[in-house]
């Protein structure tokens, strides 16, 4: 019987991990060009202490980075940190631009839904049975005043070398069969997904457009009538004002559509898109360490018989740390690909079902309206 456990769309490890945490992200606060999150923390032991605490993003990419770097992480696959809230104005319009095609409709905060993406994120890391034990997110957690924290340095030729790195090491042929496919999966993966949820995206942007444009409709048929209270002009008018009523109907009807769409489907894509990144660096870290053991056995078959019992060590510390990430990789993949198939059925079958509600409430709302419209048209026609 596997040992694996499915909840709440997150699947356990094959070694059973109660989470010593319950997180909630439950608001933020705009401060200047920052932003705090209210973080409510619940020791899930006997005494259920619960903290809350104030976080600006800089902490999150701070936890991010003592979890990547400490020595027993080789092999995880490390759920991925969602991208930077938008918090000046001069990005919100900035965005507007990109996604509405024009700035004089600035969009609001949206960090409702930063909140519920750096909420899956600490939900997947106090879930992990490593990253869920680390000090550093205990510390995150519970301790009032943030950490400490070294500012992290992030220069063009740092990832200029990453990519080099990658390039360089990322057609290299694997010892295993199993990991060989599954990297040349991932890297097709990567871009389909990103691909999937860049699509997406637009779809809701331009969905959003139209929105907008029909409220302006709306408001415009609503100018445009006239004060006649009788007369063949009245009942323009009310035609006219029941119409632009019906177009304000159909407008938030496609609003309810974006959101929900959003939070379903268009969630989960940005999620997993993110997530085979994280799966790719992992492989690539696996890939580096079985070039590091290589080159080590290489190393020791050239060795002089001075060097030779360092060069032995080498190879077999080399080999132990390739065997120790190949090992734990296995289980991360493993989890990691029934983790994505669980939470994508959950997603859509929300989407499907928030489709179905919608179309239905906006249709019965339409279909009132053009009714109505109807009958004014008969009644005005008798009067006549």
């Amino acid at each position: 019987m596997d040992d694996s456990t499915e909840q709440n769309g997150e699947v356990s490890n094959n070694t059973p991990f109660d989470p010593w945490y319950h997180v909630r992200v439950t608001g933020a606060t705009k401060n200047g060009e920052s932003v705090n999150f209210d973080i409510e923390t619940k020791k899930l032991e006997e005494s259920g202490k619960e903290t809350t605490v104030q976080r600006v993003y800089e902490d999150f990419e701070w936890l991010q980075h003592c979890l990547a770097t400490d020595s027993d992480v080789g092999g995880v696959i490390m759920p991925p940190l969602p991208a930077r809230p938008i918090a000046s104005p001069a990005d919100a319009a900035a965005r507007s631009k990109k996604e509405l095609g024009t700035d004089e409709k600035i969009k609001g905060d949206e960090f409702h839904k930063d909140c519920r993406t750096l909420e899956k994120y600490l939900q997947q890391v106090v879930r992990h049975c490593i990253l869920g034990k680390n000090i550093s997110l205990a510390k995150f957690l519970t301790e009032t005043q943030p950490p400490v924290r070294a500012k992290l340095k992030k220069s063009l030729l740092t990832n200029f070398s990453k990519a080099v790195g990658e390039v360089r090491k990322g057609g290299h042929q694997d010892v295993d069969e199993y990991f060989q496919k599954e990297r040349a999966t991932v890297n097709d993966l990567v871009k389909l997904m990103k691909e999937a949820s860049d699509n997406f995206n637009n779809m809701l942007n331009h969905e959003e457009r139209l929105a907008s444009s029909l409220n302006h409709l709306s408001t415009s048929l609503c100018l445009a009538s006239t004060a006649a209270e009788d007369g063949p002009s009245s009942d323009i008018n009310k035609m006219q004002l029941h119409l632009a009523k019906a177009v304000e109907h159909y407008s938030h009807g496609i609003d309810v559509f974006v959101t929900n769409d959003e939070k379903t489907l268009g969630f989960c894509l940005d999620h997993y898109a993110r997530y085979l990144e994280s799966e790719k660096a992992m492989l690539y870290g696996r890939t580096c360490k079985l070039v590091e053991f290589e080159n080590a056995s290489k190393a020791l078959e050239k060795a002089k018989p001075l060097k030779r019992e360092a060069a032995e060590e080498l190879k077999e510390k080399r080999e132990r740390e390739f065997n120790e990430i190949s090992e734990v990789a296995k289980k991360e993949i493993s989890k990691f690909q029934r983790q994505r198939v669980v939470e994508f059925q959950k997603a859509l079958i929300l989407y499907a079902e928030a489709k179905i509600k919608t179309a239905r409430d906006i249709s019965a709302l339409i279909a009132k309206d053009i009714s109505t419209l109807k009958q004014m048209e008969f009644s005005s026609s008798a009067s006549e």
